[in-house]
């Protein structure tokens, strides 16, 4: 049995979509964005398809290992495709979009 969770946070920032982009695809600067951090990327370097990123999380008394596998990335469109193995076998495919809002700022969506 299966159970599947389909949920779209999207947030906007002030800040432009290069500036969020360059936070994004750094595999060191994750705990800037997501409650996880950084112990190795293969191969090393911005994300790129084919690389393996492994974190850690800390959460009910321990730390637990995270792994986000990265499917693809365009940077012209400023989108990532990861699949994340997180602890008890959970598994979130994530795509996340950054869109230049008018004003300059930055639709940030987790799909």
């Amino acid at each position: 049995m299966a159970l599947v969770v389909n949920v779209c946070p999207a947030a906007v920032s002030k800040a432009a979509p290069d500036r969020i982009w360059n936070i994004l695809v750094d595999p060191e600067r994750v705990h800037d964005w997501n409650d996880a951090r950084f112990v190795k990327a293969n191969p090393p370097g911005l994300m790129k398809p084919g690389q393996v990123i492994d974190l850690t999380a800390d959460g009910f008394g321990r730390r637990w290992p995270v792994r986000f596998d990265v499917r693809d990335v365009d940077p012209q469109k400023r989108w990532i495709d990861i699949v994340v193995d997180l602890p008890l076998g959970l598994v979130n495919h994530e795509h996340i979009t950054l869109t230049e809002t008018p004003q300059g700022g930055t639709v940030v969506r987790f799909n």
